[in-house]
């Protein structure tokens, strides 16, 4: 069964709750029950690699599963640093959506 696993980069309580909305309602709208979220702290100025998100989060998703945050600008510090992390992910066919434009980039 894939999972659906919600990314939150974040270091204030409004910022998180921000960013769990818009994918609390990109996933509802589109048929996504239970939605797991990890929480992260680091800025993501700090390369993904050094993160939880490529340490930890990254590793333990597999094929098939749905991977929502509110935008790329979440996943690495820099255009190609965010095309290589997406590039990852694609390797893992794992799905990937962007909430606030509410469409699916893998």
């Amino acid at each position: 069964m894939p999972r659906n696993i919600g990314y939150i980069v974040a270091d204030d309580e409004s910022e998180k709750l921000v960013q769990k909305a818009t994918i609390d309602s990109f996933a509802k709208q589109n048929g996504f029950d239970d939605v797991e979220y990890f929480y992260e702290s680091q800025k993501s100025y700090v390369s993904w690699k050094n993160r939880d998100l490529g340490k930890v989060l990254l590793p333990s998703l597999n094929e098939g599963d749905n991977f929502f945050v509110t935008d790329g600008a979440k996943l690495g510090n820099s255009t190609p640093e965010t095309d290589v992390v997406l590039m990852y992910f694609a390797d893992k066919q794992i799905n990937v959506y962007f909430a606030k434009i509410r469409m699916k980039i893998l």
